[in-house]
């Protein structure tokens, strides 16, 4: 009876060591408080690229595909850190998607935008941008999304690769269709 009591003690004391070490490595330690004084962080835009050091956001207004013409516009609303030098040229690449047509896709090439920020710290700016090979609507109802993504470095940066590519809806701009012919079946 004393071997199966402390063969039960032990049990119970490895499963409480278990438990207790799954709890507390579990959980991520607190950021350090701010120093006093620091500036805040200032706000992101909700439509601005990924990461922390992004030289320009950008929050989207208005983005129409038009079939006839093969051409997108876009109205964005440009914002730089006024703490760094405003960049001399901007490139706005957009894509365009519905989820009638699967895994598919059209864009054009990347659209300079030089001295956007010769005003200030924020600009609005319109670009054309020409599109091919955009998949047809089925009905006239068809629902189109852009993703746009704008880069102070170059065209090339502003472009996202095949693995960047998103199909979710809920993190792109609807698109206002105009001059659309619905596929004939």
């Amino acid at each position: 009876m004393k071997k199966l009591a402390g063969l039960l003690a032990f049990a119970f004391a490895l499963a409480g060591a278990i438990f207790l070490t799954q709890y507390y490595g579990s959980r991520k330690p607190a950021p350090p408080p701010p120093p006093p004084n620091a500036p805040a962080p200032p706000p992101q835009a909700p439509d601005a690229p990924a990461g922390a050091n992004v030289p320009v956001t950008f929050k989207t207004q208005l983005v129409t595909l038009d079939f006839a013409s093969r051409k997108a516009h876009v109205t964005l609303d440009l914002e730089r850190d006024p703490a760094r030098a405003a960049p001399e040229k901007v490139w706005v690449w957009a894509y365009f998607f519905t989820s009638e047509a699967g895994r598919r896709y059209c864009a054009g090439e990347p659209v300079e935008v030089s001295r956007p920020f010769a005003a200030g710290n924020r600009a609005p700016v319109n670009v054309e941008i020409k599109v091919a090979d955009c998949p047809a609507p089925r009905n006239a109802s068809s629902t189109y999304y852009a993703r746009i993504n704008v880069s102070s470095e170059s065209s090339f940066a502003a472009r996202l690769g095949e693995q960047r590519i998103s199909y979710d809806i809920t993190r792109a701009s609807p698109v206002t269709v105009e001059g659309a012919q619905p596929k004939k079946r």
